[in-house]
């Protein structure tokens, strides 16, 4: 409980005519120094942490810092602390003695929140007892804050990537113990893809609910094939004779082997596309993207050397 002579700005460490927002900060500052989660069993830290608590309650509100710079410019503090909690001095200098009684934390609750990573989903639950001249001595006021999220990663198969995938992981606990739990992997995923466990990250605090784990999703690349979206890529190699003159290949893709019609003139690096062969996503059916690589012969015989000057 604050004693006769408190005065609030020193008590927060500014000045007389701060602005709202240094007095948020100043108390930002303190509170988190002195919070009694940080500093079980403290006293010393407790007392200070409801002193700057108090003196936030009443500098935070316009209506309320008014009516106590009044009472502070006229001595009114003398016979007790400020609102008439500790005498009658304060009720009778300004006829709101115990006006104060029903304050409002929402703005408090919601600087704690944000000050220990409440993250916008719930709030931390610490202790914290609220004594002093409005009405809150003994009462208990609750912030509530979720726990940290956790991060982790797995590495699957090109073709489980495209099907999806039911997998065990196993976690590890920031006090050493270990997890496993058996999650879904959706068909369709790509490479990096972060897939998030709601409930599965550090436990809250004080009753607020346990974080989420990240999951990132490693794919191991394929062989064969690579992926863009709903689109497959691969390549097939053909002679030169093909390339020039045109004709038909055999190409793997997802499921079955397909001949592709080479057009007279292929180039090397031309992608030529199977329709419907890629990947169903979103109601689309992907294509196959098919590279074309022209073999050049390392050595050639006399009458395809005298073949190919004549062109």
């Amino acid at each position: 409980m604050a004693n006769t002579q408190t005065d609030f700005y020193r008590t927060l460490g500014v000045k007389d005519d701060a602005s709202e927002q240094q007095i948020k900060r100043a108390f930002r500052k303190l509170a988190k120094e002195n919070h009694p989660d940080r500093h079980p069993g403290n006293v010393a830290k407790e007392k200070r942490f409801k002193e700057v608590s108090e003196a936030y309650e009443t500098l935070s509100d316009n209506k309320k810092r008014a009516e106590y710079d009044n009472l502070k410019r006229y001595g009114a503090f003398a016979g007790g602390t400020p609102f008439g909690r500790g005498g009658a001095g304060a009720g009778a200098g300004t006829g709101q003695a115990g006006s104060y009684g029903s304050a409002n934390f929402a703005d408090l609750s919601d600087l704690f929140g944000s000050m220990f990573g409440a993250g916008g989903r719930g709030r931390r639950k610490s202790s914290v007892h609220f004594g002093g001249p409005f009405g809150f001595s003994g009462q208990e006021q609750s912030v509530p804050q979720s726990g940290a999220d956790a991060a982790s990663e797995i590495t699957i198969s090109f073709e489980d990537s495209l099907r999806g995938v039911s997998q065990q992981v196993t976690l590890t606990a920031p006090d050493g113990t270990r997890k496993t739990i058996k999650i879904k992997i959706p068909g369709g995923i790509e490479n990096g893809e972060k897939i998030r466990l709601r409930g599965m990250g550090s436990p809250g605090l004080g009753g607020g609910p346990a974080g989420d784990l990240l999951l990132t999703i490693n794919v191991r690349e394929h062989q064969k094939f690579s992926r863009k979206g709903k689109d497959i890529y691969s390549r097939v190699a053909v002679s030169m004779k093909t390339a020039a003159l045109g004709g038909k290949v055999m190409v793997d893709t997802l499921t079955k082997k397909i001949k592709l019609n080479i057009p007279p003139g292929t180039q090397p690096g031309a992608r030529l596309r199977l329709k419907g062969q890629g990947l169903a996503l979103g109601g689309k059916q992907g294509d196959q993207i098919v590279e074309i690589q022209v073999e050049i012969p390392k050595k050639l015989s006399k009458a395809q050397r005298e073949a190919l000057e004549k062109l």
